[in-house]
């Protein structure tokens, strides 16, 4: 057996084994037990049924299984369980008793039809997902061709107006940052980080001296009900922001009381359930709109664009996998545009 043993938050122990298969292909399989018997003897009951599990395999719910299997733990919690929702609930009981090298275009235009009372984005992430499968299929020789190639949906709904606060309000904001969690407030207005960013930013990650912030982390869910400090951004890369005399100022003179620019109240990393209510707090009593916190990223990137920062700068600021995400900051004010048409000279 050429496999190890690691011990999961969950206090259970998992099994990985890299095995060769009949039919040629090579992948790891991972057991998961409360005990290291229990691990290899899940293991060893698997290998007297391999044979099995090789015609099992060739099927869309086999590999899509297997595939869902592997992508636990290659996977943020909140990206696996999208894939896990739209396998269980579309892809899986449309495709499933299907042999891979049986999938036509045609049943993945099917499967997209009958999820034609869904939105948009959850087509899309239905799409995603069968293509992921399939195209993995296709990389380990199960098939020959993904028929998901062909085809193409989009992600995009209708383009609605992003809110952001007012030129007004910024200044009211910006007057009260002297408040506690004003550090948070000032993180997203002047550099447009995302909560989760901004839970798990350390000290460490700021160069003061060149006024610049490393993205390296976020405080996300790891499991049901837990959540912990992960060295992973949303789009897998690190990135650097660099940030004016504004923020810089902020953080001056913000108090270091742990290794967390915000922390939770004994020191260690804030979660979402306390960051929420900081952030209900500090609006409590300001004269201005109740708006989400993703909505002070939105006024980051409207304001920069506004002002003249070239769109790919902005991009990379914002850690956009793709320019045309960032695009949507262009189309927000109707009435810069109205101002725009009416310099028309005839």
């Amino acid at each position: 057996m050429n496999g190890s043993y690691r011990k999961k938050s969950n206090s259970s122990w998992e099994l990985r084994v890299w095995v060769d298969l009949p039919d040629g292909s090579r992948v790891q399989k991972s057991f998961c037990r409360r005990t290291k018997a229990l691990a290899k003897a899940a293991y060893e009951e698997w290998v007297n049924h391999k044979d099995d599990q090789i015609v099992k395999r060739m099927s869309v719910a086999g590999w899509g299984e297997e595939w869902l299997e592997i992508k636990r733990d290659s996977v943020s919690y909140r990206t696996y369980q999208n894939y896990e929702l739209y396998w269980q609930k579309h892809v899986k009981p449309a495709l499933g008793k299907k042999q891979l090298d049986k999938v036509r275009p045609i049943d993945i235009e099917k499967l997209l039809a009958n999820a034609s009372h869904l939105s948009k984005s959850a087509r899309h992430h239905i799409y995603i997902t069968i293509n992921q499968i399939m195209k993995s299929a296709v990389q380990n020789e199960l098939c020959r061709k993904n028929p998901c190639e062909s085809i193409t949906v989009s992600a995009e709904e209708p383009l609605k107006s992003i809110k952001v606060f007012s030129l007004d309000e910024i200044q009211v904001i910006l007057q009260n940052l002297s408040k506690p969690f004003g550090v948070a407030i000032a993180l997203m207005l002047y550099a447009g980080l995302r909560s989760e960013e901004v839970m798990g930013l350390r000290w460490g990650d700021i160069n003061q001296k060149e006024k610049l912030i490393t993205v390296r982390r976020v405080v996300t869910r790891v499991a049901k009900g837990e959540f912990l400090p992960v060295e992973r951004t949303k789009n897998g890369k690190v990135r650097y922001i660099p940030y004016g005399d504004e923020l810089a100022a902020q953080l001056k003179q913000t108090q270091k009381a742990s290794i967390y620019v915000v922390p939770a109240v004994r020191g260690g990393y804030m979660t979402p359930g306390s960051f929420r209510r900081q952030y209900e707090n500090f609006f409590a009593d300001l004269p201005v709109r109740r708006l989400s916190p993703h909505k002070l990223r939105h006024t980051y990137a409207t304001y920069l664009i506004k002002g003249g920062a070239e769109l790919r700068a902005v991009q990379t600021m914002l850690g956009h996998q793709s320019v045309g995400v960032t695009e949507i900051y262009t189309h927000v004010d109707v009435d810069d545009q109205r101002r725009a048409a009416g310099k028309l000279a005839y």
